[in-house]
């Protein structure tokens, strides 16, 4: 995952050394991080359901869904080690750290989730396919498969290239015109609707598109739910 342009480790490292480690992962904290997990409470997600919150960063969710969720029902991931730490040290409070064991913080950068012990019910990647060539999604779902069980929802935002748009042209996104500009082939990306059933078709799992969730930037939400095998 380190097409995003935000993951190198120098840049890492001098933000957070400037207490700038809200702003590295997108900003908009407060926002975002409630707009998460008033999603997945709408779409069913209860304390005692297992969260995987992938792309977690420095907790812009994590430290909500932590307070949420059932002691030891949050598990996050991220390419970056210096991140997790960041955000389990200053973004937790003691209690917070206590329902939060760090080792449930898991560094990765294949979307490799075997170190997750729980069974997954619902799992959530904001903003990190908008920074990742398709064939990312399809190794996520394949291996997200692997620790959720029939029925579990995985939540993830992207930027939408309508059928009617040309797939090779940039495509603004937005609260104020040219706020983001999309590509089909460099950071940010948009996906194709067909895209996304594409990735579906790898694995387990139907694709439920949800649209327009009210995110500030523009992204849109689809829901893949686990099948049988």
């Amino acid at each position: 995952m380190s097409f995003n342009k935000y993951y190198s480790d120098e840049t890492l490292q001098d933000a957070v050394d400037a207490g700038r480690h809200r702003q590295v992962v997108g900003g908009l904290w407060d926002e975002m991080g409630a707009l998460q997990l008033n999603f997945l409470k709408d779409q069913g997600m209860a304390p005692r359901d297992v969260l995987l919150d992938i792309g977690c960063g420095t907790l812009r969710l994590g430290r909500l869904a932590v307070d949420y969720l059932d002691p030891g029902n949050y598990w996050g991931a991220d390419r970056s080690a210096l991140l997790l730490d960041t955000g389990h040290e200053r973004e937790l409070t003691d209690d917070g750290r206590d329902r939060l064991p760090r080792a449930q913080l898991i560094e990765t950068d294949s979307f490799d989730f075997s170190a997750v012990t729980a069974r997954v019910t619902y799992a959530m990647a904001q903003s990190v396919f908008s920074h990742l060539p398709l064939n990312h999604l399809r190794r996520c779902l394949i291996k997200l498969a692997e620790v959720m069980p029939p029925t579990g929802r995985f939540c993830v935002t992207y930027f939408e290239c309508p059928d009617a748009w040309p797939v090779t042209e940039p495509i603004q996104h937005g609260r104020k015109k040219g706020e983001i500009v999309s590509y089909d082939y460099k950071d940010p990306f948009h996906y194709r609707p067909t895209d996304l059933l594409w990735a579906a078709g790898h694995g387990p799992w139907r694709l439920e598109r949800v649209g327009d969730w009210g995110h500030p930037r523009g992204q849109h939400m689809a829901v893949f739910v686990r099948g049988r095998d």
